[in-house]
């Protein structure tokens, strides 16, 4: 590791400093100022010396608790944005809802991103689990997106890993990560749904293909005929951007109708897609007819699915990608489930 400083003539006569660079086996350059003639150019190459002491010490500091003094300054809100506008992982809207949290938690944008300690890390993992208006899975979702934005601050020694180092999301607060925290549906109660009036056919149609294709509502907002080849659903996941390649069965079929141009399921109103609750009181209304004592969102449809393939027989690593999962440790709360079930059945026996 090092930095190099360099000159380079101009074809007018003036000159120009740069950095070389060495970080980590990588080489690369960094132009800074032009000294033309009129210039001070003691003065500049004093300015050009001190830009390469202080890029020397931000990579010597990497890695470490040192935060330079310039790296200080920077607040919270300023880090943030820029923490955002370079992110381009595909979890980059629930990335930000998560700092959004943060700074709706914090009300301070203009505290400096050294500044923040241990009580304000604590602070939020409490108000994710108890004030935020959170439920499920997505506070333990917002504080591993949260930490990974502190663990790349501290990478750019902006934070010294002190600060969260201590905080643990403890293995009682992980309920959500392992445990299946939404309602789900049997096939009696599906086939019942089935037979039973709702006040929106497209509301009731889209959700029972969700029981048999674990797609949540914003994939049915982009769903046309091109996904549906050979009976094969083949879409990518809104929240994870991973592909989705399922065969579908012949009752999945069947609430497809028939093939059209446009979206396959009309869930808009006056042009707008139906919100999340006018979706989920048209539910609540349905099974209140179907006389089903659950409280049903539209995403239990997906958790419903994967409950299925489940008691179907169906492998957890195949059942992980159906659901577009990038790992098997996100579906092991739907086996756990199962095995929930099994053993409450095989205890009640006579």
């Amino acid at each position: 590791m090092g930095v190099k400083l360099n000159e380079r003539k101009l074809a007018n006569g003036a000159k120009r400093y740069y950095l070389t660079i060495w970080n980590n086996g990588i080489r690369s350059y960094e132009w800074l100022h032009t000294v033309e003639k009129k210039d001070d150019k003691k003065q500049k190459k004093l300015l050009a010396e001190s830009i390469r002491a202080q890029r020397a010490l931000e990579i010597e500091s990497e890695g470490t608790n040192y935060v330079p003094k310039h790296k200080k300054k920077v607040s919270l809100k300023e880090y943030i944005k820029n923490y955002l506008d370079n992110y381009k992982q595909k979890d980059i809207r629930t990335m930000d809802n998560a700092l959004k949290k943060f700074q709706e938690y914090l009300k301070k944008p203009k505290l400096p991103i050294s500044s923040l300690n241990h009580l304000h890390i604590d602070g939020f993992r409490l108000y994710l689990l108890n004030e935020a208006g959170l439920k499920g899975e997505t506070p333990y979702s917002y504080w591993r997106r949260f930490k990974k934005m502190l663990i790349h601050a501290k990478n750019q020694s902006f934070l010294k890993e002190s600060v969260y180092k201590n905080v643990k999301w403890n293995s009682k607060d992980k309920k959500a990560e392992t445990t299946l925290t939404k309602q789900v549906l049997t096939e009696e109660e599906i086939k019942l749904l089935k037979e039973t009036y709702c006040g929106n056919a497209e509301v009731k149609r889209a959700f029972l293909f969700a029981c048999y294709s674990g797609l949540g509502y914003a994939e049915f907002k982009t769903l046309t005929w091109k996904n549906i080849i050979n009976d094969k659903l083949n879409i990518d996941r809104a929240k994870s951007g991973r592909t989705i390649n399922i065969k579908l069965s012949k009752s999945a079929i069947l609430l497809l109708g028939e093939r059209s141009k446009g979206l396959i399921f009309n869930l808009k109103h006056n042009d707008k897609f139906l919100s999340d609750n006018a979706i989920n009181k048209n539910l609540k209304n349905w099974m209140k007819k179907a006389k089903i004592e659950k409280d049903i969102t539209f995403y239990c449809g997906r958790h419903t699915y994967a409950v299925r393939l489940l008691n179907n027989g169906t492998n957890l690593k195949t059942v992980s990608d159906a659901l577009g999962h990038a790992t098997s440790t996100h579906t092991i709360k739907y086996l756990n489930h199962v095995n929930n079930l099994k053993d409450e059945a095989t205890f009640n026996l006579d």
